[in-house]
C-alpha cells in the first residue's frame, strides 16, 4: 500500500505546478467549483489585464469577459459549462476577450474540469491563447482570395480554376454566361465531363497533365467545337500553375478566349485580300500604291512592270517623278500636297517613256484610302496612247468633213443660182405662147405640160436656194 503524500510533498508539487503553468505560452486561469478565480499565469494576466491579487476570488466571468466578434453579445463562459457538465468545452468561433482596460483580442482554446481524488469536480482550468496574428493572416488570405475572385469575376473572358485532379474549383461569371451553364453544373466537375465531354481532347489532356508535375504552361491552344447550346465556337486556351493563398496548394488557371467572330472576320479578310491581290495583279491598268506622307511607291502591279519595263523592286521607294510621271520633283510634290488636302487628283495625256524608249501617253487618277489605322494613295494609270491616236485621227477626219461640208454648201448655192437663170426665159416663152389667138389642141397640151413642169422646177430651185441660205447663215 502506497502511503499518502506528506504536506511538504503536496506543497512542493503545487509549487511545481504553478511554475509549470506560469511558463507555458498560453493564458491559464483556474477557479474553484464556485467559479471564483484561484490562479492566473503571467500570460493570462497580460491578456485579461487582471493581477493575481485583484483577480483572486473574483468571478471567473468577470475576469474572463468574452463576447461574440460579430454580434457583440456576451458568450457563455466555457468554464461555467465545464463546471456544470464536467466536460472539456472548446471556445466558440469568433470569440473576443475584452481585457480590464477595454482592449479586445480574438482568442480560442478550451476549459476543462479539475477533479479531486474522489473524481468530483473541484474547479476548472481555462486555457486560452491570443490568435490575433492568426486572424490577421486568415483575413489577409480571405482578402487575397476575394481580390483574386473579384479580378477574375470582372474579366470578360471565361476562366476556370482547376485542382490537381482537374476538377473545377471555381469559374467566373463569363464562363457561365458564355457556355450557358450554372455553378451547380460546373463546380467540382471533372473538366473532361463538362459540356458533354466537349473538352475531352487528347492533346489538351496531355498539356494539362504536364502543368503541375513539370511546371509547364501553354498558350493559345486552339479548340474548335460544336456546342449543343451555343453552336460552333473557336477558342484559344491558356493555362498557368498558381498557388492558392493560405494552404499553398497548387491549382491550374485555365483561360478560355472565344475568337469565333475574330476568326470569321480574319477568314473574310483573307478572302478579301486574295480577291484584291488577284484584281491588283490581273488588272489591265497600272496600279501604284504610295505612302501618304512621303509620296513614295510601296507597291506596283505587274501591268506597271510591263508598261515601263521596270521590275517590281525598281519601283519600290521611288517618287512618281523618278519614273517619269511628272516633269520634275516640284510638280510631283505639288500633286502629293493636293492629294493630301483633297484626297483626289486626275491628270490626262501625260507623256511617259519606258526603259526601252517606248513613248506612251497615260492618264492618272489618284485617291487616298484608309487601310486600318493609316491611309495610302492608290494611283490608277491607264495607257491612253491608242485612244489619243484615235482622237487625233478623229480630229483630222472632222476637219476634212467640215471642209467637205463647206464645199458642198458652196456647190449647192452655185447650183441653185445656175438653175434659176434659165427659168426666167422659159417662163417668158410660155407666157408668149399663151398670148396666141389660134392655138390648136396639140399646142395647148404642150404648153400646159411646159407650164406644169416649169412650176415644179421653180419650186425645187426655190427650195434649193432656201437650203443654201440656211447652211450659209443668210
Amino acid at each position: 500500500m502506497i502511503p499518502p503524500p506528506t504536506a511538504e510533498a503536496l506543497d512542493e508539487q503545487g509549487e511545481w505546478l504553478r511554475v509549470t503553468l506560469s511558463s507555458i505560452g498560453d493564458g491559464v486561469i483556474t477557479s474553484d467549483r464556485d467559479g471564483r478565480v484561484t490562479f492566473l499565469n503571467p500570460v493570462a494576466q497580460m491578456l485579461t489585464g487582471w493581477s493575481p491579487a485583484d483577480a483572486a476570488g473574483a468571478p471567473l466571468t468577470t475576469v474572463f469577459n468574452i463576447v461574440n466578434e460579430e454580434t457583440r453579445r456576451t458568450v457563455e463562459n466555457p468554464a461555467t459549462r465545464a463546471l456544470r457538465e464536467g466536460l472539456v468545452v472548446g471556445l466558440a468561433n469568433h470569440t473576443l476577450l475584452i481585457s480590464r482596460d477595454g482592449t479586445e483580442r480574438p482568442i480560442d482554446d478550451c476549459a476543462a474540469p479539475i477533479r479531486n481524488a474522489c473524481g468530483d469536480v473541484a474547479g476548472v482550468v481555462l486555457v486560452f491563447r491570443d490568435v490575433t496574428e492568426r486572424h490577421t493572416q486568415d483575413r489577409r488570405v480571405r482578402d487575397a482570395l476575394t481580390y483574386a475572385d473579384n479580378i477574375i469575376a470582372t474579366l470578360r473572358i471565361p476562366f476556370l480554376v482547376l485542382d490537381g485532379s482537374l476538377r473545377v474549383v471555381t469559374a467566373n461569371g463569363a464562363f457561365y454566361r458564355n457556355f450557358h451553364v450554372s455553378p451547380e453544373e460546373t463546380a467540382d466537375c471533372l473538366l473532361y465531363d463538362l459540356g458533354g465531354g466537349q473538352w475531352n481532347i487528347p492533346k489538351l489532356r496531355e498539356l494539362l497533365g504536364e502543368i503541375l508535375p513539370k511546371h509547364n504552361t501553354f498558350d493559345d491552344f486552339r479548340v474548335e467545337h460544336d456546342f449543343p447550346s451555343i453552336g460552333r465556337k473557336v477558342m484559344l486556351l491558356n493555362a498557368r500553375r498558381i498557388r492558392k493563398p493560405g494552404d499553398a496548394s497548387e491549382l491550374i488557371l485555365l483561360a478560355i478566349e472565344d475568337i469565333t467572330e475574330r476568326s470569321r472576320v480574319e477568314a473574310a479578310l483573307q478572302v478579301s485580300e486574295m480577291r484584291y491581290r488577284r484584281l491588283f495583279e490581273a488588272a489591265k491598268d497600272g496600279i501604284l500604291i504610295l505612302d501618304t506622307r512621303s509620296g513614295r511607291i510601296t507597291d506596283a502591279n505587274p501591268f506597271m512592270s510591263e508598261l515601263l519595263g521596270y521590275s517590281h523592286a525598281d519601283f519600290l521607294g521611288k517618287a512618281l517623278w523618278e519614273i517619269g510621271l511628272f516633269s520634275d520633283k516640284s510638280a510631283n510634290e505639288a500633286a502629293v500636297r493636293e492629294l493630301q488636302q483633297t484626297g483626289y487628283i486626275r491628270y490626262d495625256h501625260l507623256p511617259l517613256e519606258s526603259t526601252g524608249d517606248k513613248k506612251v501617253e497615260v492618264e492618272i487618277v489618284a485617291n487616298v484610302y484608309r487601310e486600318g489605322e493609316q491611309s495610302v494613295i492608290q494611283c490608277n494609270i491607264r495607257d491612253i496612247s491608242e485612244r489619243s491616236r484615235l482622237e487625233r485621227k478623229l480630229k483630222e477626219q472632222s476637219g476634212a468633213l467640215v471642209d467637205l461640208h463647206r464645199r458642198k454648201d458652196e456647190f449647192l448655192a452655185m447650183l441653185s443660182h445656175e438653175l434659176r437663170n434659165p427659168l426666167a426665159p422659159i417662163s417668158n416663152a410660155v407666157h408668149l405662147l399663151r398670148l396666141q389667138a389660134r392655138e390648136d389642141p396639140l399646142q395647148l397640151q404642150a404648153r400646159t405640160m411646159i407650164e406644169r413642169q416649169l412650176a415644179q422646177m421653180t419650186r425645187l430651185v426655190d427650195d434649193l436656194m432656201e437650203v443654201s441660205r440656211i447652211t450659209t447663215g443668210r
